[in-house]
C-alpha cells in the first residue's frame, strides 16, 4: 500500500476501466483534487487503487486477479488513518451487491439515496461513522 506515483498512470486508467461509472477526468486531475492510494503486487505494480476527494471515496477497483485478498480493505483502512476522525462517504449504485457488500463489511451503513447520481440510476449513499463515533 503506497501512495500512487506519476509512473503509476497507465496502470490506473487500465484499473478505472474495471469501474461501472468510472470518473477519468477526477483521475486525470488526482494530483490537484483528491487523494489516490494504490495496492501493489510484488513488482510494485499497482493491482488496485481508491481515489478520494477528502472524506469521500470517489473510486474503489481492485484487478480481479487480485480480489478476496484483503486489498479493498487496506486501501479504505489507509484513508481512514490519512483522514483521522472523519466520516467517510462513498455512493454505490444500487445494483452493485458487491460494493454494497464489500462497504457494509467496513462498517459503512445505508445514509439515504443521491438522485441521478448515476447516467442511469440514483445512488445509494454509504457513511462510515468516525472513529470515534462507532
Amino acid at each position: 500500500m503506497r501512495p500512487a506515483r506519476p509512473g503509476d498512470r497507465s496502470a490506473l486508467s487500465s484499473l478505472q476501466r474495471l469501474i461501472s461509472e468510472p470518473s477519468p477526468e477526477l483521475l486525470d486531475a488526482w494530483p490537484a483534487v483528491g487523494t489516490v492510494l494504490v495496492s501493489v503486487d510484488t513488482a510494485d505494480r499497482p493491482v488496485g487503487y481508491l481515489l478520494a476527494t477528502g472524506d469521500h471515496i470517489a473510486e474503489l477497483t481492485v484487478s480481479p486477479d487480485a480480489r478476496r485478498e484483503g486489498r479493498a480493505t487496506a486501501l479504505v483502512d489507509a484513508l481512514r488513518t490519512r483522514r483521522g476522525d472523519a466520516s467517510l462517504t462513498v455512493l454505490v449504485h444500487p445494483d452493485n451487491e458487491a460494493a454494497r457488500a464489500c462497504y457494509e463489511a467496513l462498517g459503512f451503513r445505508h445514509d439515504g439515496r443521491v438522485a441521478d447520481a448515476f447516467e442511469d440510476a440514483d445512488a445509494i449513499r454509504l457513511v462510515s461513522d468516525s472513529p470515534d463515533q462507532r
